[in-house]
């Protein structure tokens, strides 16, 4: 297993303890992180889009990372 060391502002994992309650460990963030990472990976290497809406599915708005369109099929 890898182990992996993050330097991450406090102002950051404030702002999520915030959203999230305190009680929400660090190591529980970085995991579900990697974990969504992953997904968003593995959904664009199938050529899906990773997209953000609305409860109502409206106001699309595509997620912009340049490392997860890496995986993107090659055209």
């Amino acid at each position: 297993m890898a182990e992996v060391r993050l330097q991450i502002p406090d102002d950051i994992i404030s702002a999520l303890q915030e959203k999230m309650g305190t009680n929400t460990k660090i190591t529980d963030i970085a995991k579900d992180a990697i974990t969504l990472f992953n997904w968003a990976v593995g959904e664009r290497a199938k050529g899906n889009l990773i997209l953000s809406s609305d409860e109502e599915g409206n106001k699309m708005t595509r997620l912009a990372m340049p490392s997860v369109e890496n995986a993107a099929p090659r055209k």
